[in-house]
């Protein structure tokens, strides 16, 4: 069973009732009809739970990811994928100014902050941009993730984007503070590398359950976003799981000469670098 958070669920559900009831003191069909919703939204809680811990027990036999899949993801150190870097992105020097004229020519594309294959984190030290290759590999990475995963019958999570395009100031200041920050020039001035977390994955973008509570519609998106957050906890408990579905993708796209992968341990992530054109 997964682990839920169950002691939130009274809690929400006296402030459910305190929802229905408001405005309706005295009016006993409104009461009555306050009792059916509540009746209704334990209903739809058990539905939840039951989906919720349906999720997990996909992931519950699934493997890790092996020791030769990992040494695959080692492959490629920071000077090899910079050769790639230097022949396939823009100049390391590449002003902030400039990015959306680069956008508009379409050398470079800017990532969505939240979209159906991914989300990305607050980006301290980067922008989310990439060249439009760099683009066309983390959109396959994802459609190919995604499809692994509904071949096992798991909801779509998404991936963590947790890095993109560096600046030489910002690659500079990182580097005092951050062991992983290459010395000297990263791939990421180059728009041609990214970040994947392998620590965390998105929620779904679509409901994980499709709540039914007619007797009080305006529950339904509230109710459809603790699912969400619910199956969000069973992505973080088989986070290693997940982590081993998305490296299988990575060894497959490495292996076809499209992308080079560091794994790197210091920091929970997949550092890609796109390895020819799309």
């Amino acid at each position: 069973m997964v682990g839920h958070p169950r002691g939130r669920f009274p809690m929400f559900s006296v402030f459910v009732a305190l929802l229905i009831a408001c405005g309706v003191e005295g009016d006993v069909a409104a009461q009555r009809s306050g009792s059916d919703a509540e009746s209704a939204l334990a209903r739809e809680m058990e539905r939840i739970r039951a989906r919720v811990d349906s999720i997990d027990a996909i992931f519950q036999p699934l493997p890790l990811l092996r020791p030769s899949a990992e040494a695959a993801l080692r492959r490629f150190d920071n000077d090899a994928q910079l050769v790639a870097a230097r022949r396939l992105g823009i100049s390391p020097r590449t002003a902030g100014a400039a990015l959306d004229d680069l956008v508009a020519g379409g050398q470079v594309v800017k990532l969505a902050d939240d979209s159906e294959h991914w989300v990305v984190r607050r980006l301290d030290s980067s922008s989310p941009y990439l060249t439009r290759d760099g683009a066309a590999a983390l959109n396959e990475i994802a459609q190919r993730f995604h499809r692994a995963l509904a071949r096992i019958g798991a909801p779509a999570f998404r991936l963590e984007m947790t890095s993109a395009l560096r600046s030489a100031e910002a690659q500079e200041s990182l580097r005092r503070t951050n062991v992983n920050a290459a010395v000297g020039e990263s791939t990421h001035q180059y728009g041609t590398t990214f970040d994947i977390a392998y620590s965390a994955f998105g929620p779904p973008l679509k409901p994980v359950l499709q709540v039914r509570i007619p007797e009080a519609p305006w529950l339904a998106a509230h109710l459809e976003g603790v699912a969400a957050t619910l199956a969000e906890t069973v992505a973080a408990r088989r986070s290693r799981e997940l982590m081993a579905v998305l490296g299988n993708v990575l060894v497959e796209m490495q292996s076809e000469g499209k992308i080079m992968v560091t794994l790197e341990r210091l920091q929970p992530v997949f550092h890609v670098t796109v390895a020819r054109r799309f």
